[in-house]
């Protein structure tokens, strides 16, 4: 004997009803066929019970006869008299239970049931009738001749018991093949009618199956099985092929809607198995639940719950008072309100717990009488309740042996902007909890499956900025995803954004991005970016600002607050007043965010982290000097071979060398602020007014007007520098723009630099500094390389990128 149980979507219309035809006589064996209602009948019987006006209540009932109606006709079922009989019968029905209900000052919870249940007779009649006009021996079973059950009339759970002597006592026909019978649906022990809850047309199999010794029970849906994540929150979540008894009743209480919570009890007890199964794709396996499972996964699935409210009980009454915890539950269950979750402090000063938020006023009104005594002398604190909570749980028998598990889980939710406002394990070990604000869920729900499912370390960018940097750190990602994919890493560019309008990938993918921002009249807000960032799309989102806007570099702290990672090549931030400075990385540290900025020093030279690494391994640094720019590296490079500084500069402008401006590298600023950052990494507190700044230009030299008269009016220093040159190689030394820290103090400016100097041959671009310090000295530790151009810089940009990345020592789901 089997038993199938098909739900409301897989009986939508007619075509469900061919299908799920299909479906049951391509078994083998005997089966019991459950049903729920057809698709939102159960909705419109709890409506038109609602409906005070009995005009529009009857019209609703009216139509929902009516489509009934229509799916014996099409189904063209031609014996269809009696059925509908049966159908005017049961529509008088309601309506005298419409009136009943709505004439009387309380509310009769039996009469409800019988309403509420009136679609599962429906369904299961009309299927019964149909089988039989395809020619197959069916028999239609009364649920409530069967199952016996207790508790709330509308929510009652069955007794096993009493059914098992009503299903021994059951004479059922052997001469047909399938039994037919309505979900949903009990008797209470007063003999009454009762319901077993809402969707427990699943409760309703499991039960039958129970009573059958079924050798196994198939629940039929719309989704092909269970899944790791709930679909509609992760397009990327992937079915579970199979997964134990223990698994799939803590996922189905911590909110997976594909199985009934209550659904796996009754087959667990008598190791039936349980496959999930699509209808609307028989082929697919689905998954199968059964006693143990080959399926190694440390943690199984990720699952949420939302409409959740937390209380928060606490006072010197809960200190070493014994029954305490009897009378909050107690007084609860009284009230059939369900604890979700419960978190208790070490010190028993206070209980935490989660309820459904519907449940909230009737709690509070509860605990308030209960603890009235408590409240009125200060022995406990006013009860609190926090709404629009929501529950993030992990489910997986693996978590009882694997360690680190919580710790990834909590950092998991942590990184993804959420404040954790409660914990719970349960001593099983399958699952592990922890209550959200509900606005906070989705961002931190897909950081968790990242850390847990996601086989590739992911970093979603926005990048802001996109001249020449921008264009080739652009193309660079692009360029690179097919080696990134085989390091098991996935940079995905979400959103561009120039200094007016902005692009994203919501319904296009980046690879051709400049006509859409070029189309783009969408403009970029702090409000836009927290809309985007909590839709809960994005895995490790990090903000890249390729820009030289001190606009932009004011929000560093509002960015990181918000939840990005910041990568930044503007050196507008760093260099700017100490409050500022310091409030950007409190925010990184308050947050957990990464703030990386090493192609502010030396492009794609890793200057600051190897004076990080030193400055960590004990080693004092004591000076510093180096040439940090590499248009003035080049432009003095062709001066000192003899081209005159004017060609120099222009040269370096179409290699695209120097700013927009050339007069922005000359003035030496561009270096100035390097060179501060530089003294701010090693603990200077200073800023850049404190900097003895020489221009590269001399001093007399007019460099004012528009770009092109300046570019013209090079040609006055030609000569100036033709001579400072030869005067340097009469002394068998060179020139070159230096900055320097020593002694506490900054200067930048042009500088002879004798030939057994470090700097000496640093020239064509590049850039070098030369570290003197206890352990480098008195020859110093030089790092030098090129550092001119877009495909340098950016280069180092990805390379910070890629430090956001976190570092997987194992794979959990594996």
């Amino acid at each position: 004997m089997k038993v199938l149980k098909f739900g409301g979507s897989s009986l939508a219309d007619s075509a469900g009803f061919r299908n799920v035809a299909q479906i049951i006589t391509a078994q083998q064996t005997r089966s019991i066929i459950t049903v729920s209602a057809t698709a939102t009948t159960t909705d419109t019987l709890h409506l038109f019970m609602e409906t005070k006006d009995q005009t529009a209540a009857m019209e609703l009932l009216a139509k929902l006869f009516k489509r009934h109606k229509q799916l014996v006709n099409e189904l063209s079922i031609k014996e269809s008299g009696s059925l509908f009989g049966r159908f005017e019968h049961m529509e008088l029905r309601l309506i005298n239970l419409w009136d009943s209900h709505h004439n009387s000052t309380s509310v009769d919870p039996h009469l409800l049931s019988e309403v509420f249940s009136a679609g599962e007779y429906l369904s299961s009649q009309l299927l019964q009738q149909y089988m039989s006009e395809l020619g197959f021996s069916s028999h239609w079973l009364d649920s409530r001749e069967v199952i016996k059950a207790s508790g709330p009339i509308l929510e009652s759970k069955a007794n096993l018991v009493a059914s098992q002597k009503a299903w021994n006592a059951m004479p059922l026909p052997s001469n047909v093949r399938f039994i037919i019978a309505p979900g949903f649906i009990a008797t209470h022990d007063n003999s009454q009618p009762c319901l077993l809850g809402r969707n427990g047309s699943d409760y309703s199999a499991a039960i039958l199956a129970h009573l059958c010794n079924a050798n196994a029970l198939e629940i039929w849906t719309d989704v092909s099985g269970i899944y790791n994540a709930d679909p509609k929150k992760i397009t990327q979540a992937k079915l579970i092929d199979n997964m134990s008894y223990r698994e799939a009743m803590e996922l189905a209480h911590h909110g997976a809607g594909v199985i009934h919570p209550k659904t796996i009890g009754p087959v667990r007890q008598k190791g039936i198995p349980l496959k999930v199964k699509n209808s609307f794709a028989p082929e697919q396996e689905g998954t199968v639940i059964a006693p143990s499972c080959s399926n190694r996964a440390k943690v199984k699935a990720v699952s949420s719950q939302h409409a959740i409210s937390l209380v928060n009980i606490s006072g010197s009454y809960l200190c070493d008072t014994y029954g305490a915890a009897e009378r909050i539950f107690g007084c609860l269950a009284r009230h059939h309100i369900s604890i979700i979750l419960i978190s208790q402090s070490s010190s028993e000063y206070s209980v935490c717990f989660a309820i459904r938020q519907q449940d909230a006023t009737v709690a509070k009104q509860s605990l308030q009488h209960e603890f009235a005594h408590e409240l009125d002398q200060h022995q406990l604190d006013p009860i609190d309740i926090r709404a629009n909570r929501a529950i993030i749980t992990i489910v997986g028998q693996g978590l009882i042996h694997e360690k680190g598990v919580s710790s990834k889980f909590l950092s998991a939710i942590s990184s993804g902007g959420a404040n954790i406002e409660a914990i719970a394990q349960g001593s099983s070990e399958l699952s592990i909890s922890a209550v959200v604000d509900q606005h906070q869920l989705l961002p931190a729900y897909h950081r968790v499956y990242a850390e847990f499912f996601d086989r590739k370390r992911q970093v979603d960018l926005f990048i802001l900025g996109c001249g020449n940097v921008g264009k080739e750190l652009i193309r660079q990602i692009q360029s690179q995803k097919p080696y990134l994919s085989s390091k098991g890493i996935s940079a995905n560019v979400r959103l561009i954004a120039n200094s007016k309008f902005y692009c994203d990938d919501t319904h296009h993918e980046l690879e051709h991005w400049q006509p859409l921002l070029e189309q783009s009249q969408q403009v970029l807000s702090h409000d836009k970016l927290e809309q985007l960032l909590q839709s809960g799309r994005y895995v490790n989102p990090t903000i890249v600002d390729c820009t030289c806007s001190e606009e932009v570099s004011a929000n560093y702290a509002d960015y990181l607050d918000m939840g990005f990672n910041l990568v930044t090549a503007n050196k507008k931030a760093n260099s700017s007043d100490m409050q500022h400075y310091r409030n950007i990385r409190q925010s990184a540290s308050r947050r957990f965010r990464h703030f990386f900025y090493e192609t502010n020093v030396g492009a794609g030279l890793p200057i600051l982290k190897t004076l990080d690494s030193l400055l960590c391994s004990g080693d004092r640094v004591h000076d510093i000097s180096g040439i940090l720019s590499g248009s003035l590296s080049y432009i003095l490079g062709l001066v000192e071979d003899g081209m005159p500084m004017s060609q120099a500069v222009e040269q370096a402008k179409q290699q695209g060398f120097t700013e927009p401006d050339p007069r922005d590298d000359l003035s030496g600023m561009d270096v100035a602020r390097k060179i501060l950052i530089l003294a701010r990494e090693l603990g200077a507190e200073l800023n850049i007014d404190d900097i003895q700044l020489d221009s590269l230009l001399p001093s007399d030299f007019d460099g004012s007007g528009a770009i092109d008269e300046f570019m013209q009016s090079l040609t006055d220093v030609d000569d100036h520098f033709q001579t400072l040159f030869e005067k340097a190689r009469s002394k068998n030394a060179t020139l070159k723009y230096v900055a320097s820290f020593k002694d506490g103090k900054l200067a930048v400016g042009l500088q002879q630099v004798a030939a057994e100097h470090p700097l000496y041959s640093i020239k064509g671009g590049e850039n070098a500094i030369a570290v003197y310090s206890d352990y480098y000295s008195p020859i110093p530790f030089v790092i030098k390389g090129y550092g001119a151009g877009a495909s340098v810089t950016a280069s180092g940009i990805f390379s910070d990128i890629l430090q956001t990345l976190p570092h997987r020592e194992q794979e959990l789901a594996s």
